[in-house]
């Protein structure tokens, strides 16, 4: 998972990897940057939904392919990582945190 994630691209997960591989990138890529990342998800039903990505809530179960957490118009919204058919990070991420740092 060393790929970097460019804002306006849209990532779906691989062929060769899990349903887990939306958790794991969008934790890693939450974690590498300051902030709330704006992002968008599209659901395996079609639907998409425009939010922040935010830390999860310890007290909801991660699931058995994890689960990733938006913040969408004031609404906290937990998606299954199985449930996700592809995100795009969104204009208005906030810096990496080596950036920050700077």
């Amino acid at each position: 998972m060393a790929a970097s994630f460019e804002i306006g691209t849209r990532y779906e997960r691989p062929p060769s990897e899990g349903p887990a591989w939306f958790h794991d990138v969008l934790e890693r890529i939450r974690a590498e940057r300051e902030g709330d990342v704006p992002i968008r998800v599209e659901a395996t039903t079609g639907h998409r939904v425009d939010g922040l990505l935010t830390e999860a809530d310890p007290a909801i179960s991660p699931g058995p392919h994890g689960k990733v957490s938006l913040n969408s118009h004031g609404e906290d919204l937990v998606i299954a990582a199985e449930m996700i058919a592809a995100f795009t990070l969104l204009p208005g991420t906030s810096p990496r945190k080596e950036e920050a740092d700077e």
